[in-house]
């Protein structure tokens, strides 16, 4: 019948062979250096070998001590690997959808910013122009203009207001104190002109009899044509505020208004059980959001 050699007595004799001195096991194990030396022993008689030779303060192994010792250390390194590997704290994974316009101007160069907040919550982004085209319940959270999904809670993120947006070369034809001036240029819409008609209702305008407007899927690839320099977009801070501090784009904010579908929210899963990195993300994303408007005053 096999027997397994006394634990405690592996353990002494491995912290001994380490140090190759029983005062300094004896020290590390906050035990005697009788006790250490006396399960040394115990461990010697179990193989009925000598396992340390002993030559006043000096110790040394033998060669069966040296093989064993060599078998213990490897064991206590995997020992202590998976120990590590048990013991820490799972990684938590947020899987988050954006609205297209959102995620690929303001939220995904940013998305670094709350790993360098948050190293143990991992976020992985993906991005939607529609909320018909995937299910809400798949994500953690969910970010854009689209209604508050079934068993999610909202919040909205900041007022948002849109503002025509041109090319530098093509401002020179718009006068900054008369709205009516951008009427006479091409008019690039996301929303089949109903965000322009919105527009000129507010401005106290009537459409021209002759009026050019170009027809685009997104509000951000109407922002996009706009770089082109030949047409007026409606656009907003997280499309274009990069694209305006960078110069590529002028923006008229004082003839700025607001969509009645174009308030961005941040919708977020009840008892979810990742709810303490759900709201991390969500505070930072306010932060950001916050930041972003003291920089813009």
């Amino acid at each position: 019948m096999n027997k397994s050699p006394p634990l405690k007595a592996i353990q002494y004799f491995s912290t001994t062979a380490r140090h190759l001195s029983f005062s300094k096991a004896a020290q590390e194990l906050c035990v005697t250096q009788s006790a250490v030396s006396h399960q040394v022993k115990l461990l010697e008689e179990f193989f009925n070998k000598k396992l340390l030779i002993r030559q006043g303060k000096r110790i040394s192994l033998t060669q069966e001590g040296d093989d064993l010792n060599s078998v213990v250390r490897d064991s206590l390194q995997r020992i202590e690997t998976v120990s590590n590997h048990i013991l820490k704290e799972p990684e938590t994974h947020l899987k988050i959808i954006a609205q297209t316009s959102i995620a690929t101007e303001w939220l995904a160069p940013r998305i670094a910013l709350f790993k360098q907040s948050y190293p143990d919550v991992s976020c992985y982004l993906t991005m939607e122009s529609m909320a018909a085209s995937f299910d809400a319940q798949e994500f953690d959270i969910v970010i854009g203009t689209w209604p508050t999904p079934d068993n999610f809670v909202s919040k909205k993120l900041r007022d948002e207001y849109w503002f025509p947006v041109c090319a530098p070369s093509l401002s020179a034809k718009i006068n900054a104190n008369q709205s009516a001036s951008i009427l006479t240029l091409p008019l690039y819409s996301s929303e089949n002109g109903e965000d322009w008609q919105l527009w000129m209702q507010r401005q106290q305008l009537r459409r021209p009899a002759i009026t050019k407007v170009e027809h685009f899927g997104l509000a951000l690839l109407a922002t996009k044509a706009a770089l082109s320099g030949e047409g007026v977009a409606l656009s907003n801070q997280f499309l274009a505020e990069d694209l305006i501090k960078q110069g590529k784009l002028v923006s008229f904010p004082q003839w700025r208004y607001q969509l009645p579908w174009g308030q961005y929210h941040v919708h977020y899963r009840q008892g979810s059980h990742y709810s303490n990195a759900i709201q991390y993300f969500v505070e930072w994303l306010q932060l950001q959001i916050s930041s972003d408007r003291r920089a813009q005053c």
